[in-house]
């Protein structure tokens, strides 16, 4: 395996600084609240459900495909700007809701690593996998703080469930997750559980496997003591988009069985009086693009005759030694391929906006500098063409459909809110995403979210906070260029959104000239 020198600017927060981060929430943070606390409380003792429906773009949320959570919307808020974490990937995604922060502080910074001293690359959703990297590594799995971890010092539950649910909840706090297989609580309360609800379907991501997890959450929601907070994940639709395609019969028909799953809790909710007790959060880890090229890393490198000079996994190259020629080469090749998009490297310098490598940009621009980073990190080109079902976005890479890319509709995700602390009846445009799940849960509990945390109280869609169109929001742009010997110019321009200090990433857009 070939080895990369570490990254000198990483953000990662040791063991130390993690352990006095609890101390001092420990220490009655939730008894004194500060002046944004104040301002814009909770108006109810809600609990809180947080749906992450895999794959879920914003524009299948229509009342024609999902009438169930439509619906909802209308009751409550719509959010139109809402945004994944980069790569939009799951794990990083399903890590940034319950830390808040983005990978530059969480540490699961691609669905698969690489470390110098393990010899094949580590798959961030095995829980083996990520305790071998933990321990070689010397760091956490996790290299921030958990809402879990959070609410478990407040004297609070949390409950995870969901396909590969045990990254959201690594350390088992609160009632842990319940998942056959894998993980999950001790082996009396599954008994007890599985007795009341059934053994999980045979299979893996399947409307009955959806089905099952929403038991699970009804069976918790309706007990004598359910969790504060739960963290829910439904594996559809994105298995269905990968197989089929975006928009293609079959997905939007996975789609619909998750909405009629959603739509039995919304039903019960209704029976047993639970609507104005439950704040209920559906949004999703990532959207979806149809792949429409060829594009693979491997044997892009192999072409371009770099092999042994950089090592590719996923969207992520790691150079020897993070040698700056070869790191180069590679750049420059990468620069001349329609097939690639914008290029990502380490900045020189903490905060520069360009990367160390002419003509990249900065991954401190996409909160991804973490000592798990790769030297490069690259997208796939994409455009807002549509595909043979008629829905928008393409990218270059090879397969039938996909995401990971910078492109808006792999970065643009759905949103959805509704219950008795949120308003109803509102569209809201302001730039919101996965980072601001945890805060905004957290506020609503009375506790102050950690400083630390990238994300912010989404206040504008409280009943108690201002209007969307109150919310100042700043549309930043990052171009960077460079232009070789023979005249060739490649450029790209990567759009953000800023509000207050929490910054949201909508798209990367890459011209090429040619001499």
């Amino acid at each position: 395996m070939l080895k990369s020198s570490k990254n000198i600017y990483s953000e990662t927060l040791p063991a130390f600084a993690i352990s006095l981060i609890l101390l001092i929430i420990s220490a009655g943070c939730s008894d004194q609240q500060d002046s944004s606390l104040a301002e814009y409380g909770p108006s109810s003792e809600a609990r809180h459900l947080v749906i992450i429906v895999d794959g879920l773009r914003p524009d299948y949320v229509t009342p024609e495909i999902m009438p169930h959570v439509y619906a909802m919307g209308q009751k409550g808020v719509i959010g139109t700007n809402s945004y994944s974490v980069f790569p939009s990937f799951t794990r990083p995604n399903r890590t940034a809701i319950p830390t808040g922060v983005y990978p530059h502080k969480h540490g699961i910074v691609n669905n698969s690593m690489l470390h110098p001293d393990l010899e094949e690359p580590v798959h961030t959703g095995n829980y083996q996998d990520m305790h071998a990297y933990a321990e070689v590594s010397g760091t956490p799995i996790i290299t921030s703080v958990t809402i879990g971890e959070v609410l478990d010092a407040n004297g609070m539950n949390i409950l995870t469930l969901g396909h590969g649910s045990w990254l959201q909840n690594y350390k088992n706090l609160g009632k842990g997750w319940m998942m056959a297989g894998n993980f999950s609580q001790p082996e009396d309360i599954v008994a007890e559980i599985i007795a009341a609800v059934g053994e999980a379907p045979a299979g893996g991501r399947t409307s009955e496997r959806t089905a099952w997890e929403i038991d699970l959450y009804l069976y918790d929601s309706l007990g004598d003591n359910p969790a504060e907070v739960v963290l829910l994940w439904l594996g559809e639709p994105d298995a269905a988009g990968h197989e089929f395609g975006v928009g293609a019969p079959e997905t939007l028909e996975a789609v619909a069985s998750v909405d009629r799953q959603i739509g039995r809790i919304l039903q019960v909710h209704e029976e047993h009086g639970l609507s104005e007790e439950v704040n209920i959060y559906i949004t999703s880890d990532h959207g979806f693009t149809q792949s429409t090229g060829n594009f693979s890393v491997a044997e892009f490198v192999r072409n371009a005759g770099l092999e042994g000079q950089v090592e590719f996994v996923r969207n992520m190259g790691y150079v020897p030694d993070s040698n700056p020629e070869q790191m180069k080469r590679m750049v420059e090749a990468l620069h001349r391929s329609d097939e690639v998009g914008a290029v990502y490297t380490r900045p020189a310098n903490p905060g520069d906006e360009e990367g160390m490598i002419p003509g990249t940009l900065s991954t401190d621009l996409i909160m991804w500098t973490h000592d798990r980073g790769s030297d490069i990190i690259i997208s796939p080109s994409w455009s807002d063409d549509k595909n043979e079902h008629g829905w928008k976005g393409v990218t270059s890479r090879s397969g039938l459909a996909s995401h990971g890319s910078d492109s808006p509709f792999d970065m643009n995700i759905a949103f959805v809110a509704a219950g008795p602390d949120i308003k109803q009846g509102v569209v809201n445009d302001v730039p919101t995403g996965n980072v601001d799940f945890a805060p905004t849960v957290l506020h609503l509990l009375g506790i102050n979210p950690p400083d630390h945390m990238d994300g912010r109280i989404m206040t504008e869609i409280l009943k108690t906070g201002p209007q969307p169109d109150e919310i100042e929001v700043e549309r930043l742009t990052h171009p960077v260029s460079v232009t070789y010997s023979d005249g060739f110019t490649y450029q790209t321009e990567l759009t953000r959104f800023r509000v207050d200090s929490t910054y949201y990433i909508r798209k990367a857009v890459t011209e090429r000239k040619q001499p």
